[in-house]
């Protein structure tokens, strides 16, 4: 009688996993870096970026100057081709802009991808006063 109760239990389920359509897909940026956290005004520093996006390819990746919660673009990089079975490792330069003395600054990167649909992520630079 047991068997026969886990027998038409098993006939319930279904093996198939439902159908449904991917309409959008958003990216990862799975790691942010900056080569120094503490700054001067007129210094360089170095954004490193690790993005990826497997269900569809990303367009662009923007690095924006987050000031009050505003997002202010400071450069764009945009992709022309990309594979989805990869991760893309692309770094961008900033210079402290003057008048930055003793804040900290917020830089917001967003990677978008060809729905349209955008993750961010932000990081921190100090400057010096």
């Amino acid at each position: 009688m047991l068997l026969m109760m886990v027998f038409a239990t098993s006939c319930i389920l279904e093996d198939d996993e439902p159908e449904y359509d991917v309409v959008g897909a958003v990216g990862t940026i799975s790691a942010l870096t900056v080569s120094n956290t503490t700054a001067s005004v007129g210094q360089t520093v170095t954004f490193t970026a690790t993005v990826y996006s497997e269900h569809e390819p990303a367009t662009e990746l923007r690095m924006n100057r987050l000031v009050g919660g505003t997002a202010s673009n400071v450069t764009t990089r945009s992709f022309t081709s990309w594979n989805t079975e990869d991760s893309y490792v692309e770094t961008f330069q900033y210079e402290i802009p003057e008048g930055s003395e003793g804040t900290t600054l917020t830089m917001q990167f967003e990677l978008v991808t060809e729905s349209n649909f955008s993750t961010t992520r932000n990081i921190t630079v100090t400057v010096n006063p």
